[in-house]
């Protein structure tokens, strides 16, 4: 019996696609577990959101946050358009109000990374912003509504020990900056628990698409008048900064199709060692003992919380767009 997809079925898809299977992007269905597959797939996404963050840090000389914002969703609206187009696929919301929570916080989300990238080494933005693992453990409940056990208290307060080390290097002075990328962190926590809920009623790709659109609506304001100023260089770096995010978010979201999202999850830190080289090589960025040992507990304790307290069965496939 054939599966059925939004519009048509699996396996007409599977008959006229070649490359890798990425019916999993299209519905909702559950693909069986490959987790040489996953780490391929994480490998691929933490290559492109890597690059994607060295692309932003470089284009911030050229242009503003906005006019990254614009290009890089529009480069990824129009691709995941076009992609569901070829196949008959709708794009239909279903969740209309999570959705809509879910644009919101996401697009907050990047204006804070995008502003702090632009400012503040690679690796202490994407470190800081990783921290949303953690701020999706508290922030869910499933940690508060429960009695916490002493390891993952632990783990919670070393990665707290992590961040204060980043933000706050010299006892007395904040980073203002950093707290850009914290609180990226914090409000990518919200997108994500929203995209776990809008995994029941609407597929990856219609999450990815909607988010884009509404990322587009939101900068074009600030951003279209001054289009035709860009240089040619600064409008291939952002062409090559959709073409990264949407990469990493392909990447990510394929990888929890293919294996346990614990396992996974601690494997998307490679983004963080990824943006680390790029910053050492490209921007001749130098670390303090202080960045090191900080990201070192952030990133530590976020892949041992997600082995200490493994998502549940349902959310094992969600997609952070």
């Amino acid at each position: 019996m054939a599966k059925v997809g939004l519009g048509i079925s699996l396996d007409e898809i599977y008959s006229k696609t070649k490359g890798p299977d990425l019916s999993s992007f299209l519905t909702e269905e559950k693909m069986p577990d490959s987790p040489r597959a996953a780490v391929i797939w994480m490998i691929f996404g933490s290559f492109c959101f890597g690059t994607m963050n060295a692309l932003v840090k470089w284009t911030s000389d050229h242009t503003d946050v906005w006019m990254i914002i614009m290009v890089r969703s529009a480069v990824i609206a129009f691709a995941v358009a076009a992609f569901a187009a070829s196949k008959g696929i709708s794009l239909k919301v279903n969740d209309h109000k999570t959705m809509l929570l879910r644009c919101v916080v996401g697009l907050i989300a990047m204006i804070l990374y995008f502003t702090a990238l632009g400012r503040i080494p690679i690796s202490q933005a994407v470190t800081l912003q990783y921290t949303g693992p953690l701020f999706v453990a508290l922030l869910s409940g499933r940690i508060l509504a429960e009695r916490v056990s002493a390891s993952v208290a632990s783990l919670v307060l070393t990665a707290f020990a992590g961040i204060v080390l980043i933000v706050s290097p010299d006892a007395g002075t904040v980073d203002p900056n950093a707290l850009l990328a914290l609180g990226s962190g914090l409000f990518a926590a919200l997108a994500y628990m929203y995209v776990r809920e809008l995994r029941k009623t609407d597929s990856p790709a219609t999450v990815i698409f909607w988010f884009a659109a509404f990322s587009v609506g939101g900068s074009v304001a600030q951003s279209a008048t001054h289009i035709m100023e860009l240089e040619f260089n600064t409008v291939a770096a952002l062409i090559g900064i959709g073409v990264g995010a949407g990469g990493g978010q392909l990447g990510i979201t394929m990888a929890y199709h293919k294996a346990n999202a614990a396992w996974v999850s601690a494997f998307s830190y490679l983004t963080v060692l990824v943006a680390t080289f790029y910053g050492f090589v490209l921007f001749g960025e130098s670390l303090s003992l202080a960045d090191w040992l900080g990201g070192s507990l952030v990133v530590g304790s976020g892949i041992a919380l997600v082995f200490a307290y493994p998502p549940k069965e349902e959310s094992e496939s969600g997609n952070a767009a």
